[in-house]
């Protein structure tokens, strides 16, 4: 049986997450520039960057040599196509680059200005030691005095504010979630239907480590990272607890 995550990235996901528009990605991807303020002449890595929601915008924002690397063969082709169209390409930028590959084993090395992981695109694999690989593998991908940016859950926030069910009908259909914690506590579990507006339906599963911000932060010293940031949400905000999102900024070690 494939993990849930080579089975829930398709076609339909993008249906169920239709929501998360152009608008909310401008907007964040703004906020990202002011976090990690990168070089626009400089690579950039987008982590899972899916269907290129984010590529899309970061180009617009004058970023010149993009990266977009994900798992997923299907959103990786909607990216294509997406990034091929007239609207964007009416700018000079180079072409941004999609790999597929398994975000374990990233095919750059000390090349990267500056990596994001965004929209809670961590903690999927089982073991702790192939989460914290993860990490690992964007140290080395990164230049010297290169940094990182994750945009994560809130365990704190999560488990006080868990919706154990709920249902919706909207533009793209009609959605039913169950959400439960694994019995160990340690992830947030969530089963989708989704029926679309021909009737078909979708069940997705997925499952996340719901990993403490302290956690976070040694694994991030553990893979050799300094200069880690704490914030509440990609706006900048002071981290707490009930802080609807972790955003975490590395960096990795100049060269000596």
């Amino acid at each position: 049986m494939s993990p849930w995550y080579e089975e829930s990235f398709g076609l339909p996901y993008l249906q169920l997450y239709a929501h998360r528009d152009a608008e909310e990605a401008a907007k964040n991807a703004q906020r990202i520039m002011e976090l990690l303020n990168p070089r626009k002449d400089e690579p950039f890595l987008d982590l899972g960057c899916g269907a290129g929601r984010y590529l899309q915008v970061f180009r617009k924002l004058g970023l010149t040599r993009l990266v977009g690397l994900d798992l997923s063969e299907a959103l990786l082709k909607v990216a294509a196509e997406k990034l091929a169209t007239p609207e964007q390409r009416e700018t000079p930028q180079e072409d941004i680059q999609l790999v597929r590959a398994d975000m374990r084993a990233i095919p750059y090395r000390n090349y990267f200005a500056a990596v994001a992981s965004l929209f809670t695109s961590f903690g999927y694999f089982g073991e702790d030691e192939e989460n914290a690989a993860v990490f690992r593998e964007v140290y080395r991908v990164l230049k010297p005095g290169g940094k990182f940016l994750i945009d994560y859950l809130n365990r704190y926030h999560v488990l006080r504010h868990l919706v154990p069910c709920d249902e919706d009908r909207f533009c793209a259909g009609y959605v039913r979630n169950v959400r439960y914690l694994s019995q160990n506590g340690r992830r947030v579990e969530k089963d989708t239907l989704f029926v679309n507006l021909e009737g078909k339906e979708n069940v997705f599963h997925e499952s996340v480590r719901a990993y403490r911000p302290s956690e976070i932060v040694v694994m991030l010293k553990d893979a050799g990272f300094v200069n880690i940031h704490r914030y509440g949400s990609l706006a900048g905000e002071e981290f707490s607890p009930d802080s609807p999102r972790l955003v975490i900024t590395a960096q990795k070690e100049e060269a000596r």
